[in-house]
């Protein structure tokens, strides 16, 4: 199976660079929700699908709690989640307001990294991605509104 992806043009005059130029952009045929990810998984291990659903969901809230408490989380194999913040700068520290300032949290991921035999860093999430124009069957896929990309058609 391959990532599909989909050219466009850049038609933002103000974005000079771009302007005009053809990208690409990923293409999501479908989600995969918890019950067919714990199917997958109890393909590849011992533990039941059910076993594995009742972990997957306990998950999302535990990291929640830890991550509240200023702490990384990290999952082997997948990488590591914490907590960053928006904020709008002050010239002067001591005006610095926490209410006044922060303007929103958000979740940072980076993906488990290790150099591969070419001496090149990989993550586990992309290794062996091959990636292929959507076909034109599936031409009719609605894009997710999930845009990854940034103003000049590179992920951001």
């Amino acid at each position: 199976m391959s990532l599909f992806i989909k050219k466009y043009v850049n038609n933002n005059p103000k974005q000079e660079k771009a302007y005009q130029k053809t990208y690409a952009r990923t293409v999501m045929i479908d989600t995969v929700g918890i019950e067919q990810l714990a199917e997958e998984m109890s393909e590849t291990c011992t533990v039941t699908r059910h076993d594995i659903v009742a972990v997957l969901s306990a998950l999302g809230p535990s990291m929640a709690r830890v991550l509240q408490q200023s702490m990384k989380v990290q999952l082997p194999y997948l990488g590591t989640f914490k907590l960053g913040v928006k904020t709008i700068g002050e010239t002067d520290a001591d005006n610095f307001d926490v209410k006044k300032n922060i303007k929103g949290v958000h979740v940072v991921f980076h993906p488990e990294t290790r150099v591969n035999a070419k001496g090149l860093w990989e993550n586990g999430l992309t290794r062996g991605v091959r990636v292929a124009e959507l076909p034109k069957n599936l031409r009719d896929v609605p894009e997710d509104g999930d845009d990854d990309q940034d103003g000049n058609g590179q992920n951001g």
